[in-house]
Parts: C-alpha cells; sequence; structure tokens
C-alpha cells in the first residue's frame, strides 16, 4: 500500500470519503510560516472543526493559529466554508510546485533536488451560465472539462499584482490595480459602476472571500447599492429605479496600475528620457503604449523553447494556473473543437462538452471564462547528484532546509570560505575568494560537492555588491571534491531558477525600446558556468545564455517568502484573551546548571538553589561596593562591607527571580561550590576564577558599549548594586562576569559552553550595558562572534552580535516565552537563559517557530546537520580566544588557567576539547548502524572541518607545554 502524501499548504485535496468535496489548504502544522495568530480574521465565515478534535485544541488554534499535529486548514471550494479536519481525512489531489522550487522525496532523505520543469493538466468548470448567470453549485460532471493542458490557457486578468512589468528603460513590480467593472442587470442593461469597492458578492462563493472587495471576475455574481449604479457610465439601457441592483459582471478592465520601479536598464545614457523614472502610477495611455510590456512567459509555445543541457526537455511550463483561479483559452475556437463531444476518460469520469457561449447572447461580451476545479501536476526534478526525474508533484515535498546556507545545487556559482589576500592598498576593504566554482554534482549524505574551478577568475566584492571589473572566466577541465562547509553560495553573483536580472549586454542587435531584451528571468543553470535567461517581455519570447558576471539580481521571489514576524511590540504570537500564560508544566519548570564537564549539579538541599524577594526596606540601603579581582597575595580593599549571604538562585522562566536573605557573613569569600558538584568541576572560589569580581582597572577597550554615556543616576546605581549581589554568590559553574568600578554600567561576561552540546568546552564571550532607561527596558547585549565569516554559531546568537532572547526584547514573546519584567526580572536570569536555553544540544529548533518539530522524524536530519556545523565551529572560538588575549580581556588569566595549565586541579579544557573531537572522528569514521546526530557522529564533510581545528587545537597544545 502505498504511503499517504504528506499535507502542506496549497495543496489541492478532497475528502476521502467524498471525493467531490475539493478545497485548498491553508495552514498545517508544519509550515511556520502558516502560523499568523487568530486565523478567523482571515475569512468572513466561521472557522468550523472536524468533530474528532477536541474543543481546547481548536480553541487554543483560534488563537495561536497553530493547527494542532496531524491537522490541516482547508478552505473548501465546492462547500464554501473553512474548515480545521485531520489530514488522515484529507486526500492529496495536487501540489503546487513551481520552478525553482527545492524538494525532497521524503524530509528524512538526505538528498535534494530542483525543479527544472514542470505540466500541469486542469479541471474547468464554466465561471458563468449563458441562461441563467449562476455559478454551478459543485462540480457537476456533466459539464466539467478534464484533461486540459494548462499551457492552453491564461489567466483571464491581463494586469495582476505582483506581476513584473517593463516600461521604457525601467523594470517594475504592479503594486495595485484599478478595474472598472461592467454589471449587466436582469432587464440586459449594462453600467460599469461608479466605485467597485460597493460592490458585494452574491454568489454561492460569498463566504469564502475575506473582504468585500478583492478583485472581481466575469461571471461573479454581485449586489450594490441603487446609487453606484445610478452614477455609473451606461453602455447599455439607462437607470431604472424599480429593476433590482444585482447581476453579473460581464467585463473587467484595467485602467491604471501602481508600479514600484525596482532596477534601470544598464548601458542607456543617463540624460536620455527613457532613462527617467516613470511615474508611479500608470494610466490607460501608458499601459496600451508599445514601451509597455508585462513578463509573461506564456508568449511562446513551450514545444518551441530550446532543450536544457540537463536533458530534462523543454524549458519549463510557461502558464501557472492553481485551483479557484479564473482562466480563459488561448485558442477558445480550437478549444472548442478538441473538447467537443462528452467521453468517459480512462479514469472512468465523464469528460464535459465545451459549450462556447455565443457574444449573441451577452451583448458582445466574452463570457467564455472557466475556473479552475482541480489541477494535476508531474515535475521534471534534477536532483543533487546531477540525475534527472520525473515525478508526480503530489509525492514530492517542499525542503525546509532550503535556507540553508551551505546547501548548494548542480550548476550554481560558489566561493571558496578561504580568501585571497589583496594587494592593492585601495582595495583591501574588499572580499576576493580565493577559488570561484561551478557545482557540478552534490554527494547529499557525505556533505561533499563537486566543482570546478573556473582558470583565472576575478571576483571581488563587499557585503551584497560585487566591486568591478568582475571577470570568470574559462573552467578547468578537472573537477575536485570539498566540503560542502567549505564553499558558499554568495548573494553578490549566485543566481537561481526564478530569479529576474537585468542582461548588461544586449544579446540582440535590435536596441529598440520594443525590443525588451535586456531583462529576463533565470530558468536554467548550465554546468559550462553559463545562466540560461528567458526574455519573457520581448515581443517573441526567447531564451539566450549569459555568463553570470553579466546580470545584475533585480528581483526574486524568496524575497518576499517569509515574512518577518511580528515585532516585539506586536501582539504576542499564541497569547489568549485571557492572559493565561503557560501550561504548569512548564511553571514548575527549573533549570538544571551544569559544569564545565556537563555533569549535573546534583540538587543538594533545595534551599541551597532557591531565593525568595528582598523586601522593600532593602531599596534604602546604601549601595554596596563590590570586591574586586586581586592577585593571590593582595588584601581586600579597606572598607569592604561584607556582602549578604544569598546560597544560590532559582530560575523561574515565567519571570519570579526572587531573594531569600540569608545571614550576613563575616567574610568576604564567595560561597563554595554547591553540594554534589561533581568532583573535577574547577572550584569557582579561587582567586583565579571567582565568579563575580568588580575591577579596578579601566574598560577594555573592545567594550562594544564603552562608549554609551554612563549610568550615574543614584536609583539606577541602587538597582544595579542588587545586580551585583545576585551576580556575586548565586552565578552557576560556567559563567564569570566582570565589571568595572569606573563603569558599573558596563559587564563583560565569559560563558563556558555546556557539555554534550556542540558548545562544549568552548568558550564565548558577551558584553552588557545597563542604561538608563533600565531596569524599565533590558539590558543591552552584545555576543563576540569569532566565526570569521563562517557563519552564526547559533540561531540565537548572530555574527553582527544580535542575541535573540526574549528576556532581552530582541525575541517575540508567548506561551513558552517569558519577557523582561522591571520587578521581576534580573540580569542573571538572562545570562543564565543564554547559557541552559540557548546554548543547547540541538540548536537547530531555537529557530523561530521550529520549536514544535523538536524530536519530529522528519526534523532530525535538518537539526543533525546544524548541530555538527555548530560543533566545529565552536571549536573556532577556542581557538581565537587563546591566539587573541587581547580580545578577551579582563579573562586572559582566566582563559589560561582553564584552557592552557597543565595543573592536577586545573580543568584543563583544551586537552579536553581535542580529546571529545578526535573520539568523534574516530567514530564517524567506522562504519557502523549508529545515526549521524550531528554531536557524536557527523558526516564526511564535517570531518574535513573538524580535523582541521583539531590540527590548531593540536598545535596550541604543543605550545603550551611548558605550564
Amino acid at each position: 500500500m502505498a504511503n499517504q502524501a504528506m499535507v502542506c499548504c496549497e495543496d489541492t485535496v478532497s475528502l476521502k470519503e467524498d471525493k467531490l468535496k475539493i478545497g485548498v489548504v491553508d495552514r498545517t502544522f508544519g509550515d511556520i510560516d502558516s502560523h499568523e495568530p487568530r486565523p478567523q480574521r482571515d475569512y468572513l465565515t466561521e472557522i468550523v472543526c472536524d468533530d474528532s478534535i477536541p474543543k481546547a485544541k481548536f480553541e487554543s488554534f483560534l488563537r495561536s493559529g497553530v493547527p494542532p499535529r496531524d491537522t490541516a486548514l482547508v478552505s473548501w471550494q465546492t462547500e464554501n466554508n473553512v474548515e480545521l479536519i485531520p489530514v488522515d481525512k484529507l486526500e492529496v489531489l495536487d501540489r503546487a510546485l513551481y520552478v525553482g522550487d527545492v524538494v525532497k522525496r521524503n524530509q528524512k532523505d538526505a538528498m535534494s533536488g530542483t525543479v527544472v520543469g514542470n505540466k500541469t493538466i486542469c479541471s474547468l468548470l464554466p465561471a458563468a451560465r449563458s441562461e441563467n448567470y449562476e455559478i454551478p453549485p459543485g462540480l457537476d460532471e456533466l459539464v466539467t472539462i478534464h484533461n486540459v493542458p494548462s499551457s492552453e490557457l491564461l489567466n483571464v486578468h491581463a494586469y495582476n499584482e505582483g506581476a513584473l512589468v517593463v516600461y521604457k528603460d525601467w523594470v517594475g513590480k504592479i503594486e495595485d490595480v484599478f478595474d472598472e467593472v461592467a454589471v449587466r442587470l436582469s432587464n440586459n442593461s449594462v453600467v460599469v459602476v461608479e466605485d467597485p469597492e460597493e460592490l458585494v458578492l452574491d454568489g454561492p462563493h460569498t463566504s469564502l472571500r475575506a473582504s468585500s472587495y478583492e478583485r472581481w471576475y466575469v461571471g461573479d455574481i454581485v449586489k450594490t447599492k441603487k446609487y453606484n449604479l445610478r452614477r455609473g457610465k451606461w453602455i447599455y439601457g439607462s437607470f431604472n429605479p424599480n429593476i433590482r441592483p444585482q447581476g453579473i459582471v460581464v467585463q473587467v478592465r484595467t485602467i491604471r496600475v501602481t508600479v514600484r520601479w525596482l532596477a534601470r536598464r544598464f548601458g542607456r545614457d543617463p540624460t536620455h528620457s527613457n532613462a527617467w523614472e516613470p511615474p508611479t502610477v500608470l494610466e490607460l495611455d501608458e499601459l496600451e503604449s508599445p514601451e509597455f510590456r508585462i513578463y509573461d512567459a506564456s508568449g511562446a509555445v513551450a514545444d518551441m523553447l530550446p532543450h536544457q543541457e540537463n536533458g530534462a526537455g523543454p524549458s519549463y511550463h510557461v502558464a501557472e494556473v492553481c485551483v479557484g483561479d479564473r482562466v480563459r483559452f488561448k485558442d477558445v475556437v480550437r478549444a472548442a473543437a478538441k473538447y467537443d463531444e462528452p467521453l468517459r476518460l480512462p479514469n472512468n469520469l465523464p469528460q464535459g462538452k465545451l459549450q462556447l457561449i455565443p457574444r449573441t447572447e451577452t451583448l458582445g461580451y466574452d463570457m467564455n471564462v472557466y475556473m479552475v476545479a482541480q489541477t494535476h501536476s508531474r515535475v521534471m526534478v534534477q536532483w543533487q547528484d546531477l540525475t534527472v526525474t520525473e515525478e508526480s508533484a503530489k509525492l514530492l515535498v517542499p525542503d525546509h532546509n532550503v535556507g540553508d546556507e551551505d546547501e548548494v545545487w548542480p550548476g550554481e556559482i560558489v566561493f571558496t570560505r578561504e580568501e585571497h589576500k589583496e594587494t592593492e592598498p585601495e582595495l583591501q576593504w574588499t572580499n576576493s575568494p580565493a577559488k570561484v566554482g561551478i557545482v557540478q554534482a552534490i554527494k547529499s549524505r557525505d556533505r561533499i560537492a563537486t566543482v570546478r574551478w573556473f582558470d583565472s577568475p576575478l571576483i571581488r566584492y563587499f557585503q551584497h555588491d560585487l566591486i568591478p571589473p568582475t571577470r570568470t572566466g574559462e573552467l578547468k577541465p578537472e573537477t575536485e571534491d570539498v566540503s560542502l562547509y567549505d564553499i558558499q553560495s554568495h548573494t553578490t553573483i549566485t543566481r537561481r531558477r526564478g530569479d529576474f536580472v537585468i542582461i548588461h549586454k544586449n544579446p540582440s542587435e535590435d536596441s529598440s525600446n520594443s525590443a525588451h531584451d535586456w531583462f529576463g528571468e533565470v530558468v536554467d543553470l548550465g554546468l559550462d558556468g553559463k545562466l540560461v535567461v528567458r526574455l519573457g517581455a520581448s515581443p517573441v519570447v526567447r531564451d539566450v545564455k549569459v555568463s553570470y558576471e553579466d546580470v545584475t539580481l533585480v528581483y526574486s521571489g524568496d524575497d518576499e517568502l517569509y515574512p518577518l514576524a511580528d515585532g516585539i511590540d506586536g501582539e504576542p504570537v499564541g497569547s489568549s484573551d485571557d492572559g493565561v500564560s503557560g501550561s504548569d508544566e512548564y511553571e514548575e519548570m527549573w533549570i538544571e546548571y551544569e559544569g564545565m564537564d556537563g555533569e549535573p549539579i546534583n540538587s543538594g538541599d533545595e534551599h541551597d538553589w532557591s531565593t525568595e524577594e528582598e523586601d522593600g526596606a532593602d531599596d534604602d540601603e546604601e549601595d554596596e561596593s563590590m570586591p574586586d579581582l586581586e592577585p593571590p597575595e593582595s588584601r581586600s580593599r579597606p572598607g569592604s562591607e561584607s556582602p549578604t549571604d544569598i546560597s544560590s538562585t532559582h530560575i523561574d522562566l515565567n519571570g519570579d527571580h526572587s531573594l531569600s536573605r540569608g545571614p550576613v557573613g563575616a567574610s568576604t569569600e564567595p560561597p563554595s561550590v554547591p553540594a554534589g558538584a561533581p568532583p573535577n568541576l574547577p572550584d569557582l572560589n579561587t582567586e583565579k576564577l571567582s565568579p563575580f569580581v568588580v575591577l579596578d582597572t579601566q574598560p577594555p577597550s573592545n567594550h562594544h558599549y564603552l562608549h554609551e554615556s554612563p549610568a550615574v543616576q543614584s536609583k539606577i546605581l541602587k538597582r544595579i548594586a542588587k545586580e551585583h549581589k545576585i551576580l556575586r554568590t548565586s552565578l552557576p559553574p560556567g559563567i564569570l562576569v566582570r565589571t568595572w568600578e569606573s563603569r558599573l554600567d558596563l559587564i563583560r561576561v565569559l560563558m563556558i559552553g555546556p557539555s554534550d552540546t556542540p558548545y562544549e568546552f568552548a568558550p564565548f564571550m558577551i558584553d552588557l550595558h545597563v542604561g538608563a532607561s533600565y531596569p524599565l527596558e533590558p539590558p543591552r547585549a552584545y555576543f563576540h562572534s569569532w566565526t570569521d565569516g563562517m557563519g552564526p554559531v547559533n540561531p540565537n546568537l548572530y555574527e553582527d552580535g544580535k542575541i535573540c532572547l526574549s528576556l532581552l526584547g530582541t525575541w517575540h514573546t508567548d506561551e513558552h516565552n517569558e519577557s523582561w519584567s522591571p520587578d521581576k526580572s534580573t540580569l542573571l536570569q538572562v545570562l543564565v537563559s543564554i547559557h541552559s536555553l540557548v546554548l543547547v544540544k540541538e540548536p537547530y529548533y531555537n529557530e523561530a517557530g521550529f520549536d514544535i518539530h523538536r524530536g519530529a522524524p522528519e526534523t532530525k536530519l535538518n537539526s543533525a546537520l546544524y548541530t555538527e556545523r555548530a560543533y566545529f565551529r565552536a571549536r573556532a572560538f577556542i581557538v581565537y580566544a587563546l591566539t587573541h588575549p587581547s580580545v578577551v580581556d579582563p579573562f586572559r588569566q582566566e582563559l589560561e588557567y582553564m584552557y592552557l595549565r597543565q595543573w592536577d586541579n586545573s580543568p584543563q579544557l583544551l586537552n579536553k576539547a581535542i580529546a571529545a573531537a578526535k573520539e568523534i572522528l574516530v567514530r564517524s569514521e567506522t562504519d557502523g548502524d549508529e545515526e549521524r546526530d550531528g554531536l557524536r557522529r557527523i558526516s564526511r564533510g564535517a570531518t574535513v572541518m573538524l580535523k582541521r581545528q583539531v590540527e590548531q587545537l593540536e598545535k596550541l597544545e604543543r605550545q603550551t607545554l611548558s605550564y
């Protein structure tokens, strides 16, 4: 028995028990991009729920927008309602896949492929009946026309929002379309209504419209107010107040569009009139001008286009249709002859006859408009190993790892991460890769790419811009196998199928404005280093081959596929009306601290790890001075008050952080390591590793917030003193904190990654600033990334220093994430959250919305790939910290002690890091059935990188044998 196809957004589905009930999937549990809260806002009709789904789960969905696992939200096209329903009650009829989409046969598969071509056949319903102007109430098989290739169809609207257009020397994107709508009333009079927005759908599909006005189609049954008719432009007849203001749309004509202009043609004299940016609003005269063209690849017949280099057949089909679209036949007369008589199809469905509606019955208007009821697609896929297969679209799944920065596909241009050292002083601010090449094939499971390098390329770039002159040149004949982690596809020059580009040199001699042969769409990536670009705005659509450096990206569909989530000031995702926070289980969550060797610290006496709120009288206490870091032979500073003994801290992740005042001790020594700590845990009470110290030196010059104005208000200083009291005695092992007498608002933190995570034994440094608005606003935090441009080490720790954390106000909050509370939140909470909730074993699930997939079989591979990458990148942090001592001030001595000292009681983290990495390499290079988890067993491509890191660590080890 064939496996049930998984359900994805935009799938066309039917009920298993009722094949004629057809709909489109709007939301699924697995598609996090569909999880906008309050889904009811998208529909006029009330969302209903299948009886098998518990009421509590349905109510949660109506708040959060996240369908329960194994359910989907479906808009039924034939029943005109929206329903949350279990996926096992659905049958997938078709899946919307387009050229350039990255797919897999199964989410567990290592290999992905790119859709390079597709063929779609449709089932059509007449959108209007000539006798009574009614839309068919359901799938009436007697009138349904089956097996219609999409290449025979055109969208009923010539101008559509999002369409790309060329006007004079400019490329733009249509933002808004304004139509005039002609309505035929029951007395055969026709009027162009004054305001189309005053029309209301009055047919069977009313309930599916999210608003009273979207875009009107020929065949829509509408109603309006009488004044909207009276003030309209009458084509036939005149206003009659006795005629009901209801009728059928017989014509929709675009009279105006607004365009966002994207780019200008290269090579044109900037003083030429065509080089001036056109107006944002284009009227009918401009739209009908020969200088205006819509990018429309359907202007060519598919079988007249050239075959692709990969042998996939003609370049991808040129008409994309979806269920619910309104279409016309390109040649309705030929279609009428082709679909002339009813018959039985091979699947025993009756084939409806195409019955033309004569214009003589409709006052000359063309009412031969059809609604797409079903689609069935087959796609050509080029896999990463360069094989090409034809597949049923519904049996493939979108690859959710497509955004992976280390994923590449055949035909893409790639750079080595190693750079060429620029010798020209005036160009040393640019980046120049050591090698540039074209991917020939990929061994997905091994994370190895086969690459042909260009012979003498000249590529310089800065951020996202190429710096001219640029040259790729000729490819060398030989190939080389390299780790995927050693190369990158860079936005400066990488192009993918579906990208729209401007060609620098016109491919034809005709340089007139009407040629429009300088703009097109990338439809194929050649293994010879050339792009195939379709000139879809040219009067004769054709494909041309150009070099990567000869095109400039204008627009990519990926730019708008993943909109940003609501800002932190917006409505929290998953928030509820009654303000209920999280589940009881989450409310009771405790953090289990780990030592530097990763063993959990035993609980010991619970009172050692819980605190209560300090009483209000403490607010009036004078600020206490803080002990500083002194050499062993130095004495404590005179006048130091004994700190309050706060044994430990219990962190409540819902914001309840309180302190329990213990007896005032007579010693300034910090408290001992909690009972039950592993014997080989470094003694954090020693002066070498004091968890918290106030230094009498100046802050380091590389502190990110050094030049911020210091906080001098007494109220803030008192709050800082309280924070210091907590940090002084409550820091868990693995976190060291330093501040300065001269700048108590500045803090620097050193964290050692927890064991049994990809961050084990690695140091991470963070700068904090307590500003003038503290504690009303959270502290500002900056992460020092030492990956040298290799990419982020964690989804929440950006290379630019940003730390995504709800406590810091840089991450959206929901029922599982706390926000900053001026009364309850503390700096300690921030540090423990980073250490315990960010530096985790499976960082892949830290990505926004990914946590709901934790443990799901289909995400294990992607998680393992992220983990192995984080592991070897974190090894680079060890190397960097130990070879750049001035950067890590004031932790130079602490790092030397933890990593380099060979004393019996020293942590010797460098030795442990080397041993752990070697163990991973041995296990990964040994054949076995053990599943790769990215932490204890990694891919071949990752071993290449880890071996390189081990060599650098061993070099450091040899240099420090004298310690």
